[in-house]
């Protein structure tokens, strides 16, 4: 998997659990539609007042005409799929409730489809501005 962050990029106010989920249902769902020791790759770049993050894999793409549909509680993405999932729905609530977008799209290269890209577009607001120079202070009876 490649990585490929832009040094411009900055920091972004957003709650870390909730977009650890929505990466890692995407890099599963990558390896899940596309064949074995395909690449993969996530880049994050600046785009004026947004961060513009993509998960881009080597696989089949979305089915021509549905890639909104992959968005919809209970579908998937090919018909192979054992069992309806609501991940990529989830996702997508995710960014919205962070003032984002994210879509799907095939990638074509030379006139075919050459994988699939996931797009997450949030704003670039304020980053936080904790350097770390202050300690946390716990309460007398808090464990650490």
């Amino acid at each position: 998997m490649a990585v490929r962050l832009a040094p411009e990029v900055p920091l972004l106010h957003l709650d870390a659990a909730q977009f650890e989920c929505v990466l890692v249902n995407l890099l599963e769902n990558a390896v899940k539609y596309t064949p074995a020791a395909t690449p993969l790759q996530i880049a994050a770049e600046l785009q004026g007042e947004a961060v513009r993050i993509t998960v881009d894999d080597e696989g089949p793409g979305l089915p021509p005409g549905r890639e909104e549909a992959v968005f919809e509680k209970f579908e998937r993405g090919s018909k192979e799929a054992a069992a309806p999932g609501v991940g990529l729905a989830i996702c997508r609530a995710i960014v919205q409730a962070h003032g984002g977008r994210m879509h799907g799209e095939n990638r074509i290269v030379d006139g075919r489809v050459a994988g699939a890209r996931f797009v997450i577009t949030l704003p670039r607001g304020e980053p936080p501005q904790d350097d770390g120079s202050q300690a946390a202070v716990l309460p007398d009876n808090a464990m650490p």
